[in-house]
């Protein structure tokens, strides 16, 4: 899990590197300073909110960047995610309100009470999962998804999609308990270009015979017609793809389906 790049770096000082998950333990910290922040598709989620009847369902909904704004807005939302860690970003965020229920459950496979209409998966959290597990995150949707009920995900579109497709290293600054701190970010294209190996260092910590914490993601390279493709053949409709307002550099393409059968909402026939 972790990168040529970063490796190099360390081999370079004599440092070793201790991989370290990010959507668990203090990988968890580090996600929330990193991504906390922003504000892409919270406007476009909110308004189909306004529009869905009944509660919301967030899929890998992480400590929280969707779930707070919907609780705030009014609505009543279960966020579901496979970090406990990550969980308790959100329960400290919205301590004690009756609108949030949080679920520990892998997005590949949910068993919940209550059906929804909305079922969000934000932050490009579909390509976390290769093929196999894709389709049974659609299935477990689906049983969850009311009658006219909106499936909404998001992938990287344009100019941020073929940034994803390279090898890259660079340094980014991230907000800290302190002030900025400077990361090393490296990403690897692996499995013929269809799996990128992600990772961040803190400078600071690359050190000569030092145990350096490397936080570590893997994930899969996709676009929104592969997605829409797969959506169909799990029993959704044609999708409607949309994009996401955000600043430049950072594009964001918005799918939104519903169950086929259940009328028009979410999708095209």
């Amino acid at each position: 899990m972790i990168t040529d790049a970063v490796a190099a770096r360390l081999d370079g000082v004599g440092a070793v590197a201790q991989a370290q998950d990010l959507y668990a333990g203090s990988g968890t910290d580090f996600y929330e300073r990193l991504v906390g922040p922003d504000r892409a598709e919270i406007r476009e989620v909110l308004a189909l909110a306004r529009a869905a009847a009944g509660p919301v369902l967030d899929v890998a909904a992480g400590s929280g960047r969707l779930t707070i704004p919907l609780v705030r807005a009014g609505k009543r939302v279960t966020a579901i995610d496979i970090s406990d860690d990550m969980l308790a970003h959100l329960r400290r965020a919205l301590p004690d309100d009756s609108r949030l229920e949080c679920v520990v459950a892998d997005m590949r496979d949910f068993t919940l009470e209550s059906r929804y209409g909305l079922v969000v998966l934000g932050a490009t959290s579909i390509t976390l999962l290769d093929r196999t597990d894709r389709s049974r995150l659609y299935a477990s949707v689906r049983r969850h998804l009311a009658p006219a009920g909106v499936f909404a995900l998001t992938v990287a579109g344009g100019s941020a999609a073929e940034s994803l497709a390279s090898d890259r290293e660079l340094e980014i600054t991230v907000p800290g308990p302190l002030g900025e701190e400077s990361y090393v970010f490296a990403q690897q294209i692996e499995a013929a270009g269809s799996v990128r190996l992600v990772n961040w260092v803190r400078v600071a910590d690359i050190v000569a015979g030092a145990t350096v914490p490397v936080l570590t993601s893997r994930l899969h390279v996709l676009d929104h017609e592969t997605l829409a493709r797969e959506l169909v053949e799990a029993g959704f409709t044609e999708p409607t793809v949309s994009p996401v307002r955000t600043h430049p550099g950072a594009e964001i393409l918005l799918l939104t389906t519903g169950r086929v059968g259940s009328g028009e909402a979410g999708g095209r026939r």
